[in-house]
């Protein structure tokens, strides 16, 4: 057993109003009565834990939490509020059009204290190309009744990649996302998976020189605009990072509940189930990894590696019974001494640069070796 409770819950509701042409989350078209039998099984898989210990943070994803109509959606704040007293940081994720005044009261109520908003692109036309159902304006519209009602912790997504968007079309998202005045962006690679849209039109990601080129813009103009580039694909202002992402980036247990959901308790990380019919029959877990040593110092490094804190020596010690920079010392040398690695020795640990976050696959492979 480990010493420690989770700390943190994530909930999966997969449905959306409408279905992205690039998404391979778990998810489906929003119908009600859908919708109705899942939280009821979502509040029995929930209520299974039995978690009676006081939570750091509370992550809802999806899927697009917001698509559900409004009683449902406040039947979802209700099943979880035994649970969210007291939490440091409690998010939603949500699409621009289903952020409604009203839904915004209902989280606000609900003791939420930080968005998480798929903008994904500022061009309409580009928008509406992969399918979203959003504008520009929208966007502007959601993020100022958020601030209205008090909201000062907000996140909006980006993708770098899309088809048809060149540099100068990025440059254009990345300064009209700065325009928002928000907290925290996120801006992930396209990724295209079978079985999407953009799989089946023959889409291609962006080549690695292309990708890094993109990469290398952002870095520059979100920290010429106060941002701190703190995990690979994600920016922050000051005091602003994301409490329940570094439960997994610090390698911490989590609880992950819903369709397809994944979690991480007592050396064992499991997935959910993605069939909705399999779910709401009770079968919930799909698939349990026990963690071996080796995996654990992989999953270790490679989360630890993402960030800007990177590995704390005493922690690695502590978890692992072995001095870290003694046993890899040539290897951590040599990253050093290429611009990849950098050895805080006041604090003890050892951290990518960009350049390090860059090469990230790189890196692991010959610390793991």
């Amino acid at each position: 057993m480990m010493k420690n409770k989770p700390k943190a819950l994530y909930i999966h509701i997969p449905f959306c109003e409408h279905l992205c042409d690039y998404c391979d989350f778990p998810k489906l078209q929003y119908f009600r009565n859908f919708a109705t039998k899942y939280l009821e099984t979502l509040k029995q898989e929930l209520n299974s834990y039995q978690i009676n210990h006081q939570l750091d943070t509370i992550y809802v994803g999806g899927g697009t939490p917001t698509s559900l109509e409004d009683d449902l959606f406040l039947q979802l704040l209700k099943i979880i509020k035994p649970y969210s007293d007291g939490v440091q940081e409690y998010t939603f994720e949500a699409n621009p059009e289903s952020l409604s005044l009203e839904k915004l009261q209902m989280i606000k109520d609900y003791g939420v204290n930080r968005l998480s908003i798929g903008v994904e692109s500022t061009d309409d036309k580009i928008l509406k190309a992969i399918n979203r159902q959003h504008t520009f304006k929208d966007v502007q519209t959601a993020i100022l009744r958020a601030r209205n009602l008090g909201f000062d912790n907000i996140n909006v997504d980006l993708i770098i990649g899309l088809p048809n968007v060149l540099k100068e079309a990025f440059k254009k998202d990345l300064e009209n996302v700065i325009s928002l005045n928000i907290e925290h962006i996120s801006c992930y690679s396209l990724t295209v998976h079978p079985h999407t849209v953009f799989f089946i039109k023959g889409i291609n990601e962006p080549n690695d020189t292309f990708s890094r080129e993109l990469y290398d813009l952002a870095e520059s103009y979100l920290e010429d605009n106060g941002f701190i580039h703190y995990e690979v694909s994600n920016w922050t202002k000051p005091g602003r990072e994301s409490l329940h992402n570094f439960t997994y980036w610090k390698d911490e247990q989590y609880y992950g509940i819903g369709l397809g959901a994944s979690g991480y308790i007592d050396k064992e990380r499991y997935t959910n189930a993605k069939s909705i019919e399999k779910y709401n029959s009770g079968h919930f877990k799909k698939e349990v990894e026990e963690i071996t040593l080796k995996d654990d110092k992989l999953y270790y490094l490679m989360l630890a590696l993402r960030t800007n804190r990177g590995v704390l020596l005493h922690e690695y010690q502590e978890r692992f019974h072995e001095d870290f920079y003694k046993v890899k010392k040539d290897v951590i040398d040599e990253f050093i001494n290429n611009g990849y690695l950098l050895y805080d020795k006041k604090e003890e640990r050892i951290y990518p640069t960009y350049n390090g976050m860059m090469v990230l696959d790189q890196l692991l492979m010959d610390l793991m070796d």
